[in-house]
């Protein structure tokens, strides 16, 4: 089955430093929202959270623009709080009853954890989640990045407790990325009828090639996650501007310019990602994506439903990971 696409608003709302965002009144969400529904992208990915360092303004800004009375399904996740316990029944309530007010709806979609909470049991988290689903706020609740052991134990608890299942694991997957394909995760997913979706499928823009050609062209990374230091800027940082991904990324390219037509980075790997990936097994999965301007959304959406990759791009898309899987920087994690 081909993975959906799901659009995710970490880049919409406004906030006073750091990364620029567009999409930052209701009425250019309004103009977003308008091009997803012409481009029959349905499903929104949200959080308490975005934009970084402005909470909850992206589900302020999807309120004012009435985003889920036009038929979205809007998916949400709790807002986190470092140091503090965040997934006991105490946060999780009030985290979704204050997303609902701000949507302006009474059930939203899959309900995340968008992080482990270390400081709450998963027996409390368990529970938690499941008076918000008999209550009718949300579907199934969703869990992202969580490791292998805690996701068995999260649906070993609920099998024990006759709780609803987790329906949705996100995780990070991309072409240069895949170790979800070696630890374990999508056999436990399978085995617990669990969705896998997937997050940052350009590598938060490292696939486009901007990051290893920047050299040329120092303007490509100003305002972006790549230009600021900390948080997740260092994280993609950390994982992917080393030696051998930036050789990666330029084996691609030369391949995908040789090509008949030529082929963009970026549409080499969002092909390859819907058609060709781990993705395409097992259940209705989807990748998620965003975009900062309304003619980039057309883009992403365009080399997404590209056709399948033939020849000499598949096999190089294809050998991305094995290229790097060994060269991974210690100490980085998802």
């Amino acid at each position: 089955m081909t993975p959906s696409l799901v659009f995710g608003v970490a880049s919409v709302g406004y906030t006073a430093s750091g990364t620029a965002y567009t999409f930052d009144t209701a009425e250019k969400v309004s103009e977003l929202l308008a091009l997803l529904q012409r481009l029959n992208i349905k499903q929104i990915d949200s959080s308490a959270v975005y934009p970084s360092g402005n909470t909850w303004h992206a589900e302020t800004l999807l309120g004012e623009s009435q985003a889920a009375e036009k038929g979205f399904i809007i998916d949400s996740k709790v807002l986190y709080q470092p140091d503090v316990p965040f997934l006991d029944d105490k946060g999780i309530s009030a985290s979704i009853d204050r997303t609902l007010e701000l949507l302006g709806t009474r059930k939203i979609g899959t309900y995340y954890a968008h992080a482990p909470d270390p400081n709450t049991p998963l027996e409390e988290q368990t529970k938690a989640f499941q008076k918000q689903y008999l209550a009718g706020k949300s579907e199934p609740p969703g869990l992202s990045n969580y490791t292998v052991d805690d996701m068995a134990k999260f649906f070993d608890i609920c099998d024990e407790k006759g709780y609803v299942k987790p329906a949705v694991y996100q995780g990070h997957y991309t072409a240069l990325y895949r170790k979800r394909e070696d630890d374990g995760m999508l056999a436990l997913l399978r085995k617990h009828n669990c969705a896998f979706f997937a997050f940052s499928p350009l590598a938060g823009g490292f696939l486009t090639g901007k990051v290893t050609l920047a050299s040329s062209n120092s303007k490509t990374l100003e305002q972006t996650r790549w230009e600021t230091v900390g948080g997740r800027g260092t994280w993609y940082s950390g994982l992917f501007d080393t030696p051998a991904m930036h050789e990666a990324i330029l084996v691609l390219k030369a391949v995908c310019d040789a090509a008949s037509p030529q082929l963009s980075l970026q549409g080499a790997v969002m092909r390859w990602m819907i058609h060709h990936s781990t993705l395409r097994c097992g259940r209705a999965k989807a990748s998620f994506f965003g975009a900062k301007r309304l003619d980039q959304l057309e883009a992403n959406v365009a080399d997404a439903r590209g056709d399948p990759l033939e020849g000499a791009v598949l096999d190089a898309v294809e050998g991305m990971w094995a290229s790097v899987r060994e060269k991974q920087p210690s100490g980085q994690k998802l």
